[in-house]
């Protein structure tokens, strides 16, 4: 790649400008000059080998430009493209600049006068076009853009890189740089795609979407984001949206030495986007590895339909699914149903679907509503690709949790991980059923730790680890797990439900309720808020059996109107000791087929209902494993 130009100096120096006239290139001119990734927008650098593709043809107008007595908006001369069409106007050193062409807007042209071609101005103006021509010579030897249909790409590689072979790597959120904010869901999701794209090939762990975007804003350099997710190489980027253009500037760092290995902008029209993605993943992909099976390649190129308005939709759908609150969730689903009816073949779109009704539930959903149009989704997502891991670790886990066919869903997660054993949520999810039901303490522990390997900065995976201890009863551990969490990530509201549990198992009911104003209270849910301002109201006045009945009251009220858990009204009826309301409650779960009923065998908040034969009898009709 050459020697990278630091700052706006290097780069006025190596293009014998001031730095006023560079920047005013870039500005008005598209001089390629790259921000820092999460640095501030005066944090710049640029390649050689960019700035002379971006040089051709660009000498006499440049100069022209820069030494008008009006400046630059007076005149935008051009020289004749290699199109074959006829020259446009072409200022020469003794032309008259005609008065009225200053622009809308600037000030009223001065006078005519001639621009004298005296010997020092004729040297200025020659010695850039000397510079351009020995650059483009230099380059043009091992400098070439590669083509896509319609897309056109600039690369820059640094033959003194070492051979990548790395055996981890991050995409870092690519920033938009368009100014405005809604194309971000192109910016996230062309980094989403690519994450999915790479994580197809072998013995190579790619960070998780989740694990890269808590970086998103933070202001960080490349070389210390990927210190902290742990990782050899990363990838960043910028998007640029322009009317129908879109430019990607993309580039690979090995952050051990935070050395510059490959660069190249992509551009394009919207029509070709998937062509833009398809081509920046392979080129990408073949920079980490230099041989790639013939199923990878089709694999890292896969993009799961060819009909842009229906990728376009899946994109604008994925945003609103990560941003993981009820509303967004919901409001993601026309627009996964909107790709499906665009392209009925589009697996991918399908598989999303399924992911967002899987989760519904525990973000205040109708488990008798979401979790069997997830698992719809999901069995058709397969028959139209049956390659995809993805679907069988969604009907895994909706197996377990609202079907309570414990070895299908086994078998499922199995399946999932047999086409893609380096799935981290898959093994995360499969963890927390396994520590749930019971009697597979180990089993649950082996799983989270696979998937923190894999993804060892992941926030969720750390906290379904708390969730895997406290149903193993150890909720020390748990709350050190779930403490050093939230001290690394404090507005993580996760955390604090993680810590709540574990703390309610330890009987310490103040901080259950003040970990409870953080996850319920600030989770953006208005039936969470309400639970979360009665408990506490009613904890404050008479102490936690209070809160408790307090709580209660408003889930019954909720239920009126909207879903409420009839397993936590049972689990709130039995820490206060009431039997009858704990089975009568229990026993509506069952008949709506509440996702917390496997948890009956591990919920400390059911000791007391454990020698009823009533509760022997729940345990057997649900078909959860017999645990000593």
């Amino acid at each position: 790649m050459g020697t990278r130009l630091d700052g706006w100096k290097e780069i006025a120096t190596f293009l014998n400008r001031g730095e006023r006239t560079v920047k005013r290139w870039e500005r008005e001119r598209g001089l390629p000059v790259h921000r820092v990734p999460f640095g501030d927008r005066a944090s710049v650098f640029a390649w050689p080998s960019e700035l002379a593709d971006w040089l051709k043809g660009k000498a006499l107008d440049l100069e022209a430009d820069e030494y008008l007595p009006n400046g630059p908006s007076a005149v935008q001369p051009k020289i004749q493209g290699t199109n074959g069409s006829a020259p446009q106007h072409v200022i020469s050193p003794t032309e008259v600049v005609p008065e009225n062409q200053s622009g809308i807007g600037s000030s009223p042209a001065p006078p005519k006068r001639r621009w004298a071609a005296s010997p020092a101005r004729i040297a200025a103006w020659l010695v850039p076009l000397g510079l351009t021509t020995a650059l483009i010579f230099y380059f043009s030897a091992s400098h070439a853009g590669s083509r896509a249909t319609a897309v056109v790409g600039h690369e820059v590689s640094n033959a003194t890189a070492p051979v990548l072979a790395p055996d981890s790597v991050a995409v870092l959120p690519f920033i938009n740089t368009s100014g405005d904010a809604r194309s971000d869901y192109l910016s996230d999701g062309i980094t989403e795609s690519l994450i999915d794209s790479l994580a197809q090939m072998s013995q190579l762990k790619v960070r998780s979407r989740d694990a890269v975007f808590r970086l998103k804003g933070k202001g960080i350099d490349v070389k210390e984001a990927g210190s902290e997710l742990g990782v050899s190489v990363a990838v960043s980027g910028r998007v640029t949206v322009d009317g129908n253009n879109i430019k990607v500037n993309v580039e690979l760092t090995d952050v051990r030495d935070d050395t510059a290995i490959w660069g190249k902008q992509y551009a394009c029209d919207t029509s070709a986007l998937l062509q833009l993605q398809e081509q920046m993943a392979g080129d990408i992909a073949e920079k980490l590895r230099t041989t790639l099976t013939t199923t990878e390649k089709q694999l890292i190129s896969r993009q799961g339909t060819r009909n842009l308005g229906a990728y376009t939709l899946y994109l604008k759908g994925r945003y609103g699914w990560y941003q993981r609150n009820f509303s967004s969730l919901q409001a993601s689903i026309p627009y996964f149903n909107q790709a499906i009816a665009k392209d009925p073949s589009y697996a991918l779109a399908y598989s999303a679907l399924a992911d967002v009704y899987s989760v519904l539930p525990f973000f205040g959903g109708n488990p008798a509503e979401d979790f069997p149009k997830s698992s719809a989704a999901a069995r058709e997502a397969l028959r139209l690709d049956p390659s995809l891991a993805h679907p069988h670790a969604i009907l895994g886990s909706n197996e377990m949790e609202y079907d309570w066919d414990f070895a299908g869903g086994e078998a499922e997660f199995r399946k999932a991980l047999a086409l893609d054993p380096n799935d981290a949520t898959a093994h995360q999810w499969f963890a927390e059923n396994l520590g749930m039901i019971g009697g597979r303490e180990r089993d649950a522990q082996s799983e989270i730790d696979q998937a923190n390997l894999l993804d060892p900065t992941s926030l969720i995976i750390r906290r379904v680890k708390g969730s895997v201890l406290v149903a193993a009863r150890r909720y020390d551990d748990a709350i050190t797990v779930c403490r050093e969490l939230l001290q690394q990530n404090p507005t993580y509201i996760l955390a604090h439900d993680c810590l709540g549990y574990a703390y309610w198992g330890k009987s310490m009911y103040p901080r259950v309720i003040e970990q409870w104003s953080f996850s319920y209270g600030q989770s953006g849910n208005r039936n969470f808020v309400e639970f979360d301002n009665a408990a506490e109201r009613g904890f404050r006045s008479a102490g936690w059996r209070n809160a408790l009945t307090e709580g209660i009251d408003v889930l019954l009220g909720q239920r009126r109107f909207s879903y409420a858990s009839p397993y936590e009204i049972a689990r709130f009826y039995a820490d206060l000791g009431d039997k009858n309301k704990a089975f009568e409650w229990l026993n509506t779960a069952y008949s709506e087929h509440d996702y917390q009923l496997r948890q009956l065998n591990t919920d400390f908040g059911m000791d007391h209902l454990r020698p009823d034969p009533r509760f022997t009898e729940l345990v057997r009709k649900v078909g959860l494993p017999k645990v000593q």
